[in-house]
Order: C-alpha cells, then structure tokens, then sequence
C-alpha cells in the first residue's frame, strides 16, 4: 500500500508546491521570532521522504501554520504531531490488518464532528494501493474464522450478558437498515441514531476487549467480552449505516470517511461479500464527488472481491458502472449496463417478488424498478441527453408527489438533485421548482449540507421569477 507521508498531505491540502510550503515555513519562523531558516526545496523533499527530520523549530513554525500547540510537538515528536493535524492520517495509513482495523474505526469515530475538505480523501494511485491491500487481504488462504455464513451474527456464540447486549445492537442495527427501504423519519435524525450505535460497537465493545487471535475473545473489567473479530460484521454494518446516512444529508466527505472503515471492518471479517457492497457504497461517493473513472475502478474491485454477487448486488454494480461511463461520455456503454441491470432484475424472482434483499444485514441499496428509474434519470442527465432523462425523472415526481404520502427512502433528497438538474437543463423551471419543494417535504426540511446544493442549482438561474421566489422561500425556511 503506498503510504502518503503526512507532512505530503498537509502541504497538498493547502494546495501549496513544496517550494511554496518551504517559503512558507521561512516567513512563519521569522514572524515567531525564531530566527531565520533556509526557504529550499530540497529540504522539504528530504522531510517528506522521511530521509531527514527536520529542526526543532522549523518544527514550531510548521505547528503554527497548522494551528498545533507547541506542547504537542514536544511530547509527541517527529512526525507523530503531525497527524492532529491530517486527522485521516490513522484512518489512511494503518494496514489492512485486525489491529489496522480497530485503529480506522477508532479514527473515524473521533473525526466524525470534525470539518472536513470539499475533496474526498482517496483518488488516483493512492485509492488503487488502498483496494489492492484490500484485496490482498481478502485473499490471504491463511485467514480463519470468517465465512459468509458465520458473519451474520456476532452474538450467536457469545455468552451471557455481553451476547445480550450484541443481540440488542445487532436488532437495533437491522431496524435502521430496513428504514433504508423508506420511511417517514427524517434522515438527520436516523443519522444521529445510527452514529450512537456504530460508537457503542467502536467505543464500548471495540475498544474494551483484550483481543485473543486465538479465540477472538478477551476481558473486560473482569467481565467476559468478544475480540473485536467477533465485533467486525457489526462493525462494518453500523459504519455503512453512516455512509448512506451522511450522503442523504449531503455531506459526501464525511460520508467517504465512515465507507473507507466500514471497508476495513468488511476486509477484516475475511467477508468477500460484506467487502463487495461497501465497495459499490464507495463507487457511489465518486460518482457524485470524485472522479469517474476511479469509479469505475472501485466496481472491478468488487467484483474481485465476490466473484459471484447475489444478483441484487450485481445490479447495484451494474448501475454504478453505467454512470461512471455517462459521465465519461460513453452513451453506447451507458445503455448496455443499464439493459445489464434491468436483465439482472427481471431474472431474479426473489428480488421481483418479495424483496428479501432488503432486510439482508448490511445491504444499503433497495433494489427494484423504482431503484432503477432513478439510476436511468440519472445517467442519462451526466450523458448530455437530458430530453432522454426527463420520462424517467417525471415518473420518480409523480410517484412522490401524489395525494398521498408515500415511504420513501432517506436518500430521496439527495435522488430529487439529478431531477432538479434536468428540468433546469431543459428550461423547466416550474419542474425544478416542484421538484424542489418535494425534497423539503420528504425530508422535513433540508439538512444544511443538502440545502446548500440545492441553493447553488437553483442560483444559477434566479432571473427566473419562480425559481427567485423560490430561492427567498428558501433562505427563510418557508418553502
């Protein structure tokens, strides 16, 4: 796995070459009354490479730009103090291992109030290292205790009043997950929900056991109580809970954060098919920040990781890879993927008929045509071809602006933005509108992180009368 030294993130972050960083570091080490120090490159170079270390004070001037007290540099050292200031850099650096796992969830949980950049945290060669050590440990012959059958519960085999509490987490965890399917809760309520329980899996049962490898067992207090190998599936559940639930509040990066430990959870449970659908969840972060072609490259890993998907999965994966091609300007590609998918749905009669998939621990998609519409609505507005994108976004408003309420999923908010998007690009600003005002009904009203993306679209074309009325609605919470 490539490891990014953390100093190369904090410079990259603030968007500075290392010539800059170095002139930085100068003027702040003059400023503080530190004397004065060399503003070169190379210096900067050797430090990244970790081939030097640099001086104290050089040290203090770079804690001062980054907003590090002093004293932190002083207890914790070279390069140590430096990840108070990347806060991913546990999350991003640990292998892909048990311990590497308890550590990345740890991370997530203490960065979850944190501010984050409007930049997911994986792209490129980085993001490739990162399911490429995933996929290895997956493949590891020498891994054991974990199998798809015996992932399903953590509490199964564990005694006493520990198991009592596991079975009650775990049936907590199984009734958020079927809110997924729809439900009149609005989502940042069901988010604050979902993140007090991913942190009493972390915090209380994570972080309180003595690990046995052995056993997966260990102590407490005295108190019998599971490893954390016993703890992972649950884990992985909870964290692809507060993906999902952070996207429908439109807040991706955070989002990116709690998928990439769920992914370290899913790998650590040795589950090829728990780690295939976090992957599809992290495919789904690029194709609505990030980069399609990474993209692309999360579904192949997915589909290394399971070979041989249930066929709900298989559609989901279908769908994220024909987006990924609509964005990429490949229309022919984009058809053919969205005809895989409705094939894959149409031939599945468990997924036609009862929707068994959507009670499946951990599966955080709700499959069927509904499902598929939206995707169609979707891919077809990133394909230029908004007039071919419109049926399908007029059939999702019709649906939800009935007379009467329907259950709809969380991540409706979120869904209604490619709608609005395709009305504006088609001049259809009392669509827009409409499209809009149903959003702030399913969801009660709009988290800031969605509001806000919202705003912006509507913005952009405020000389329309309904869509300005619109707008001043908006800003006063009167919509």
């Amino acid at each position: 796995m490539v490891h990014v030294h953390p100093l190369t993130r904090l410079r990259e972050g603030m968007g500075l070459s290392q010539s800059e960083y170095a002139k930085l570091i100068a003027r702040t080490h003059t400023a503080l009354a530190l004397g004065n120090t060399a503003a070169r490159r190379e210096r900067v170079s050797r430090w990244e490479a970790a081939r030097s270390v640099p001086e104290h004070t050089a040290q203090l001037a770079m804690a001062h730009i980054h907003g590090i007290p002093a004293r932190e540099v002083h207890q914790l050292g070279w390069p140590h103090w430096l990840h108070l200031a990347t806060g991913d850099a546990t999350l991003l650096d640990q292998p892909y291992t048990d311990h590497g796992a308890v550590l990345a969830l740890r991370a997530v949980v203490d960065l979850s109030g944190a501010r984050h950049s409007p930049e997911l945290t994986l792209r490129g060669r980085e993001l490739a290292s990162h399911l490429g050590a995933a996929l290895t440990q997956l493949a590891d012959p020498g891994r054991t205790g974990w199998t798809r059958r015996t992932t399903r519960s953590a509490a199964g085999c564990v005694p006493g009043l520990v198991g009592n509490r596991l079975r009650w987490s775990e049936a907590r965890t199984t009734a958020l997950e079927q809110q997924e399917a729809g439900t009149l809760m609005p989502a940042a309520a069901l988010y604050g929900v979902a993140y007090a329980e991913h942190r009493l899996v972390v915090g209380n049962l994570l972080s309180g056991a003595r690990t046995s490898t052995e056993t997966g067992a260990g102590t407490s207090g005295g108190v019998e109580s599971p490893g954390p190998r016993r703890l992972f599936p649950l884990a992985a559940r909870t964290a692809l809970l507060c993906t999902w639930l952070s996207s429908a509040l439109g807040e991706e990066t955070g989002a990116e954060r709690h998928n990439l430990a769920a992914l370290r959870a899913a790998v650590a449970t040795g589950d090829r098919a728990a780690a295939g659908v976090v992957m599809a969840q992290l495919a789904t972060r690029h194709l609505i920040v990030g980069d399609a072609a990474d993209a692309r490259m999360i579904v192949r890993a997915a589909r290394a990781a399971d070979p041989e998907p249930a066929p709900a999965v298989a559609v989901v994966l279908h769908t994220r890879e024909a987006l990924a091609l609509a964005r990429l300007g490949r229309s022919g590609d984009t058809a053919r993927a969205l005809d895989l998918a409705a094939d894959t749905l149409a031939a599945d009669t468990s997924v036609a008929s009862d929707h068994k998939h959507r009670h499946r621990p951990g599966f955080p998609f709700t499959v069927d045509d509904r499902f598929l519409t939206s995707v169609r609505a979707d891919a077809w507005l990133h394909a230029a071809d908004p007039r071919r994108a419109e049926p399908h976004a007029a059939a999702l408003l019709d649906w939800l602006d009935g007379p009467e309420p329907v259950l709809a999923p969380p991540l409706t908010g979120r869904m209604l933005l490619s709608v609005v998007d395709t009305y504006l690009a088609l001049g259809e600003a009392a669509q827009a509108v409409r499209a809009t005002s149903c959003a702030i009904g399913v969801s009660g009203t709009l988290p800031p992180g969605l509001a806000r993306q919202y705003h912006r679209r509507l913005a952009a074309h405020q000389h329309e009368p309904l869509i300005r009325e619109a707008l001043e609605q908006l800003a006063h919470g009167e919509f």
